[in-house]
This record gives C-alpha cells, structure tokens and sequence, in this order.
C-alpha cells in the first residue's frame, strides 16, 4: 500500500479523540497549542468526499479525553478541561446531531483510552492525576459505569485496539 495526502483537517489540535461511525471519521476537542484552552468542537471527514465539515460540538471542551464508537454513536468520556480530570461523559448520535449527557464515570481521568468492546465501552488507565491501571466498564443499554479488572500496570497516553 502506498500513503497518499488527503484534504487537511481545518482545525490543528493536540490531544483530540477520533472514532469512526457509518464510514465517517470524528476528530472532537483536544487544543491547539499547550498554552490553549481546550476546544469542544467537533469535525467530521468523509473519505467518499475527501471532505471535513463541522459537527455539533461536545458540551464540555476537553482534551486527553477517550472517543470511541458504539452502535451507530459516538461517546466521549473523561479528560482535561481547564486543569482538572473529568468523569463527564456524553454521548453523541449522527442521525439526530444532538450531544447528550450519560452516567458520569466513577474515577475522573485524562489521557485515558476509550474501547468498543462487544456491547460496552471501557474506560482503561489514564491520569487521576496519578497514572493509574484501573479500568470502568459502561453499559449503554443501562447507563452506569462498573469497575472491572485493572490494567497489569498503570498506563497514560497510550492506545488500546480491539477486533
């Protein structure tokens, strides 16, 4: 395979979330410089287009926050806004364009990892602000977060990937 250029996103952040729902890839909050606060705006690429286009924003500007994809929704947990760690959590759905807030976490963090796994997501390690190695699991279908088995070792600022 071979790498090719394709339309830059408009708006340079740091410290954003991606995740990809029906074919379209979500980049939300981060910042665009350290010294910035952090944004809630949201932009979306079509690849089909080679285009971005605005999205409606998160209600709480973060950054170092997870963002991931579960049956057709976009959901953004924890984070940085301002200098303390988070454990709002909201939920996003393409089709009606509307932010909606879910069951906050019960460990605020940063620089966490957000996974899709089967029906759940999972909220593992981050910044409390300690590194930590504790993993919550989020039931959508009714809306609460549970502690799980920890991570082996603390972790922040890393990737979690799941098939």
């Amino acid at each position: 395979g071979v790498w090719e250029a394709v339309a830059p996103i408009p708006t340079a952040r740091y410290g954003a979330g991606a995740a990809v729902v029906d074919g379209k890839i979500y980049v939300a909050g981060g910042t665009r410089s350290g010294d910035e606060p952090p944004l809630a705006t949201v932009e979306v690429y079509d690849p089909t287009t080679n285009t971005w286009a605005p999205a409606p924003s998160m209600s709480t500007p973060r950054r170092f926050f997870g963002l991931a994809a579960l049956g057709g929704k976009l959901y953004a947990a924890g984070g940085v806004s301002g200098a303390d760690e988070l454990t709002l959590a909201e939920v996003f759905d393409p089709q009606t364009q509307v932010w909606a807030p879910i069951a906050p976490m019960g460990t605020a963090r940063s620089r966490v990892t957000l996974t899709a796994v089967r029906s759940k997501l999972y909220a593992a390690g981050g910044e409390t602000p300690d590194v930590t190695a504790t993993v919550e699991a989020y039931d959508p279908q009714h809306d609460r977060w549970e502690a799980v088995a920890s991570l082996n070792q603390g972790r922040s600022t890393h990737a979690v990937a799941a098939i």
